[in-house]
């Protein structure tokens, strides 16, 4: 029989769609390991669903970069490598940084407090496990970049988020002290102030000191 996946989600029957999320949040938290192969057999008794549905997610999967699939070796995990973490943040600088100072640009009150709400639960995430870290992360950052923000941006920000917060995961513990929190609060206060050229100065900052923490962390696990 092949492998079986222990504490992780259980799909319940039906919910198809929710194969994607799930698998995704399963390879998020290391359930599956970069560069396991995903057999369909496994996969169906794993969430009692057709093989139709979970070709379906493996393939939105693919196109998102989570799983890869391979000339008669069948689908796996996409490997972490160092070549794609240096790709996702040279993307990131290039990006990022000035839709924050965008989103500076248009600052209001009620982004203000969203911001400020954000960073109150990032700092007190700190003391939970991983992934409720990230999450409180992740909405940090995208609280400050989700003001005025386009369609196309925000999904190209998301997508590029995809691939970092794997990276992110390996050295998570790395990312709750010392300058990472430093750099939030100066994100923080410089969005707060309504400082665009600030705000982006310190992203681009921000994005290559977690690029070096995690190429320094990682030595012996990327490729």
């Amino acid at each position: 029989m092949g492998r079986m996946f222990p504490d992780t989600p259980v799909c319940s029957p039906g919910l198809s769609r929710d194969l994607v999320g799930v698998i995704r949040q399963m390879i998020l938290a290391g359930a599956i390991a970069p560069g396991e192969r995903l057999v369909l057999r496994d996969l169906q008794e794993r969430f009692n669903v057709s093989v139709i549905p979970l070709r379906e997610a493996l393939r939105t999967l693919e196109a998102e970069g989570w799983v890869e699939t391979l000339p008669r070796r069948g689908t796996r995990v996409s490997p972490v490598s160092r070549a794609e973490l240096r790709d996702v943040y040279a993307l990131r600088r290039l990006i990022e940084p000035p839709l924050s100072r965008q989103a500076a640009a248009q600052q209001s009150r009620a982004a203000s407090d969203r911001v400020t709400r954000a960073f109150e639960e990032l700092q007190k995430a700190a003391d939970g496990d991983a992934p409720t870290w990230l999450d409180a992360h992740r909405e940090f950052h995208w609280s400050l970049l989700d003001v005025g923000l386009g369609a196309v941006s925000a999904r190209t920000v998301r997508q590029l988020w995809s691939v970092s917060d794997r990276y992110v995961l390996l050295t998570a513990a790395a990312f709750r002290t010392d300058q990472p929190s430093r750099d939030h609060r100066s994100l923080h206060d410089a969005f707060i102030a309504g400082d665009g050229e600030r705000l982006a100065a310190e992203w681009s900052l921000h994005l290559h000191v977690v690029e070096e923490e995690i190429v320094r962390n990682t030595q012996d696990s990327l490729t």
